[in-house]
C-alpha cells in the first residue's frame, strides 16, 4: 500500500474527523488507521485528524458546536480541501458541516464508493458501482445539492457525474431501475452458468476475506500451479480486486472453478452489498468457501467476525468454510483457529507445501458426488427441502401423489434419498 508520504503533491488534502461511540482505545486506533488507509487508497494526503467521543450525536452536525469550531480552525490552518467523517452523514448534516468548515465534506461510505468507482473496470462492475452510488445519494439530495452542483472532480465525486446528480429525483429513480434490470440480468446469466457447471460435475470454490488479506495472491498461486492460465499478481492496496475473477483448474482428475471477488471491510455499505449481490453470489454460492485471513494482523479476529457477518447476515451463505490463516514462515500468529470453519489450514499461501496441503483439504471436503433420479411422495416435503439444502435439484415435476426430480448430492448425504431412487443418471 502506498504510504501517505509518497503520495503526489497534487493529491487532495484531506482532514479526517473520527467519531466514536463505545469503542475501546485499541478499537479506536484500528479504526483510525483503517480510515487513513482508505483515504490514501483514494488518492488523498491526510494533513491532520480530530476525534470526538459522542454519546448523543447532534442531529444537525453530528459533532458538537465546540468541536465543529475546532474542526473549522484546524481545516483552515492545514489548508485542507475536504473533511472525511468516519461515520455516515445525512444530506442536511453535510450541508451544515460544509457551511461550518467552508470545504467539502464526505463520509466513510462515500469514500468507499469512490474507491469502488476508481477500481471498477468491467461494464458490469461500473454499473454495480453506479447503482450503489445513486442509491446512496438519492435520499441525500435534499439539503446537500450545494456541493453536488459544483464543477470539477475530487474524492467522493467519481462515478455518476455531476450532471446526473443535479437531475430531479424521478430521473435518478428511473436510472436506478434501469441499472437494477442490467445487474439482475447479469446475475441471472451467472446463475445459469453455475447451474450448467453443476450439471457437468464442475465444483466451485469461492474466495472470501477481509480486504487485502491475500485472496488474489492465493488465486494467482492456485491458477499458476493447477490452472489453464495465470492471474495477475495483486497489488498491496485496499479493494484491489473489484471485478470478478474466475479460473478453471484441474486437481486429481476433478475440474474446479475458483472465484475471487471484492474483499470485505467493517460496516461494508449496504448499498454496495445490494448492488454487488449477483457478483458476490458467484463466489459465496460455492461448494466450498476459502476464507483467507491475514493471520499476522493484530486485528485478525475482528476482521474474521466482519467476514462472517457479511456471509451469514447479508448474503445468507450456507457453504462449508475452510479458513486459510495466511502467514509468513516462522512469523507469530494473531489468531490460531476458527471455530466456525470445517477445516483450518495455516501457512504462507505462496509456499508450495501450504498450497498442496490446502488442495488436499479442499478435495477431502468436496467428497464424491452422485447423480440420482428420485420419486418422492408429496407428503415428504421435509425430504424435498433437504434435497435443496444438500445438493443441486433440477427437472422438478409433480404428479398427484409425488414429485420427480434429478439430484446431484455428495455421496455421504445420498443415503437419506436411496429409498426413493428410480435410477442413477449421467451429468453429461
Amino acid at each position: 500500500m502506498r504510504t501517505l508520504s509518497t503520495l503526489p503533491e497534487r493529491a487532495e488534502r484531506a482532514f479526517l474527523m473520527h467519531v466514536f461511540h463505545n469503542e475501546s482505545p485499541r478499537e479506536q486506533a484500528i479504526l483510525r488507521d483503517e480510515l487513513k488507509n482508505l483515504a490514501a487508497s483514494a488518492g488523498a494526503f491526510v494533513v491532520d485528524e480530530l476525534a470526538q467521543q459522542i454519546d448523543d450525536p447532534r442531529a444537525g452536525t453530528m459533532i458538537g458546536k465546540g468541536k465543529l469550531e475546532e474542526l473549522r480552525d484546524r481545516v483552515a490552518l492545514t489548508e485542507a480541501d475536504l473533511v472525511i467523517f468516519s461515520v455516515d452523514l445525512t444530506g442536511s448534516q453535510v450541508r451544515n458541516l460544509e457551511e461550518g468548515v467552508n470545504v467539502r465534506v464526505i463520509d466513510r461510505t462515500q469514500l468507499i464508493l469512490d474507491l469502488f468507482a476508481h477500481r471498477a473496470v468491467s461494464a458490469e462492475g461500473k454499473a454495480q458501482v453506479k447503482l450503489a452510488q445513486l442509491s446512496y445519494l438519492l435520499p441525500r439530495l435534499i439539503g446537500s445539492s450545494s456541493h453536488l452542483s459544483r464543477l470539477g472532480g475530487g474524492i467522493g465525486t467519481r462515478g455518476p457525474g455531476e450532471t446526473q446528480l443535479e437531475t430531479d429525483r424521478r430521473k435518478i429513480r428511473r436510472e436506478i431501475s434501469d441499472l437494477k434490470r442490467i445487474v439482475t440480468a447479469e446475475g441471472e446469466r451467472r446463475r445459469e452458468n453455475r447451474r450448467r457447471r453443476k450439471r457437468q460435475g464442475v465444483y466451485s470454490i469461492g474466495l472470501v476475506g477481509y480486504t487485502n488479506a491475500g485472496k488474489t495472491t492465493l488465486l494467482q498461486r492456485i491458477s499458476k500451479r493447477y490452472g489453464e492460465r495465470e492471474v495477475r499478481s495483486g497489488n498491496d492496496r485496499i479493494f484491489d480486486t473489484l471485478d470478478l475473477t474466475s479460473r478453471r483448474i484441474t486437481y486429481e482428475g476433478r475440474t474446479w472453478v475458483v472465484t475471487d471477488t471484492v474483499g470485505f471491510i467493517r460496516a461494508l455499505p449496504h448499498h454496495l452489498v445490494d448492488a454487488f449481490r449477483a457478483t458476490l453470489e458467484e463466489a459465496i454460492d460455492a461448494d466450498v468457501l476459502l476464507h483467507v485471513v491475514d493471520a499476522q494482523d493484530d486485528d485478525a479476529s475482528a476482521q474474521m467476525s466482519t467476514v462472517y457477518h457479511v456471509l451469514d447476515k447479508e448474503l445468507k451463505s450456507v457453504a462449508p468454510v475452510i479458513t486459510v490463516l495466511n502467514q509468513k514462515r516462522n512469523s507469530p500468529l494473531a489468531v490460531h483457529g476458527d471455530p466456525k470453519a470445517k477445516r483450518v489450514v495455516a501457512g504462507d499461501v505462496t509456499d508450495e507445501e501450504t498450497l498442496a496441503k490446502l488442495m488436499r483439504v479442499i478435495d477431502e471436503l468436496l467428497g464424491v458426488r452422485v447423480h440420482l433420479r428420485l420419486r418422492v411422495p408429496s407428503e415428504r416435503g421435509d425430504l424435498i427441502a433437504r434435497a435443496y439444502r444438500s445438493g443441486f435439484v433440477e427437472n422438478m415435476s409433480d404428479e398427484a401423489d409425488s414429485f420427480h426430480f434429478d439430484l446431484q448430492v455428495d455421496a455421504r448425504d445420498a443415503s437419506l434419498f436411496l429409498p426413493f431412487v428410480e435410477s442413477a443418471y449421467s451429468a453429461e
